[in-house]
């Protein structure tokens, strides 16, 4: 009979667990420099990823060009390299993001995103919705936990 409850009581714990943002902002001393910002495309990603990223930047001022994937990071330049996966539970959503800025070839700062594939239907959102707040963690104009309180 206790194994019973203890096995309830996991099951609903998981199936409680939310989305979640991680990550580190760019450091003030690179961002407020207003440094022009590289994409670098990935491939393996939908599309609308970049466009969100691309979206993001154009309304918060900053130039940027997009270069296929494979590309040199330029060492003068904010690079940013982005990676989203996709899965399906009655409908499709984003379950899992890392956005990575670059400078000089170190990397300054990551944003994540994780969705875990439970019970929570929180995971149900609009994925550009989830991006932008991903470039808001790595911008820093907001925390992760802000972030993470915001779904």
């Amino acid at each position: 009979m206790k194994i019973f409850f203890v096995l309830i009581i996991s099951f609903l714990m998981t199936a409680c667990a939310g989305p979640r943002y991680g990550g580190v902002a760019i450091p003030d001393e690179v961002k407020n420099k207003k440094i022009d910002v590289v994409i670098i495309r990935d491939k393996e990603t939908r599309e609308g990823f970049g466009k969100a990223i691309e979206s993001w930047l154009r309304k918060n001022n900053y130039r940027y060009t997009v270069q296929p994937d494979g590309s040199r990071h330029d060492l003068k330049k904010i690079t940013i390299e982005y990676v989203g996966h996709w899965k399906w539970d009655l409908a499709l959503y984003l379950s899992e993001a890392r956005i990575e800025a670059f400078n000089q070839g170190q990397r300054i700062g990551e944003a994540t995103y994780k969705a875990p594939n439970t019970l929570n239907n929180n995971k149900f959102s609009n994925a550009e919705e989830r991006i932008e707040f991903m470039m808001r963690v790595l911008f820093g104009q907001i925390s992760p936990e802000e972030a993470t309180r915001s779904i």
